[in-house]
């Protein structure tokens, strides 16, 4: 199974902080995604206290026409446009929420949409340079545990890779002891090689 992380040093440093900046945005992401789906949520607040004012309006015409419905002669005419009154502010109130569901929709959409573009690009940003690390990694991990023409190998790779400071703490002239197969300084530079990359020697 692939290591998340490399092992101590600089390419520690960098993975972890490169996954804490991408945890911070997707934070940041989040917090922002909720302020606005709250801000759109809010914008239909004037929408449902016209439904729920056109409800209760329906509902008292409703029992006003109920209540003169059974009025001997006059219960009849008088019903008539109170159950029509009753059925407009009821039409009035189903188009209000609808407009209001309409509303939390969009709240939703714009909170998911704030959240998934950064989410994503932070995801690809990692995953990318995280997979060629394993990749490069698998080799390498595959060389240390081949024995002393592995390190010849990894010792190669870092006299050509590793910063000229390192190079010569290992010796005074690296390229010298590599070529006459100093088996003490190569496997130090294979070291140096693998702990360059962050990859534990087997």
């Amino acid at each position: 199974m692939p290591r998340l992380y490399a092992t101590p040093g600089p390419t520690l440093r960098r993975q972890v902080v490169g996954d804490l900046v991408a945890l911070a945005v997707v934070a940041g992401a989040v917090w922002l995604a909720l302020r606005v789906h709250e801000a759109v949520w809010r914008l239909a607040d004037p929408v449902r206290s016209i439904g729920s004012g056109a409800d209760g309006i329906a509902d008292q015409l409703a029992a006003g026409r109920d209540g003169v419905a059974d009025v001997p002669l006059v219960g009849e005419p008088l019903s008539a446009p109170l159950d029509g009154a009753s059925d407009g502010a009821a039409a009035i109130a189903t188009a209000s929420y609808e407009q209001v569901h309409a509303v939390e929709r969009l709240a939703l959409v714009l909170a998911v949409a704030v959240v998934a573009v950064p989410f994503l690009v932070a995801l690809v940003a990692r995953i990318g340079p995280r997979v060629r690390w394993w990749r490069r990694t698998s080799d390498v991990g595959r060389l240390s545990s081949a024995g002393p023409e592995g390190d010849r190998v990894l010792a190669l790779r870092a006299l050509t890779t590793a910063a000229p400071r390192d190079l010569l703490a290992v010796h005074p002239d690296p390229a010298a002891a590599w070529r006459d197969d100093d088996a003490p300084v190569v496997r130090d530079l294979a070291s140096l090689h693998l702990r360059t990359l962050g990859v534990a020697r087997r």
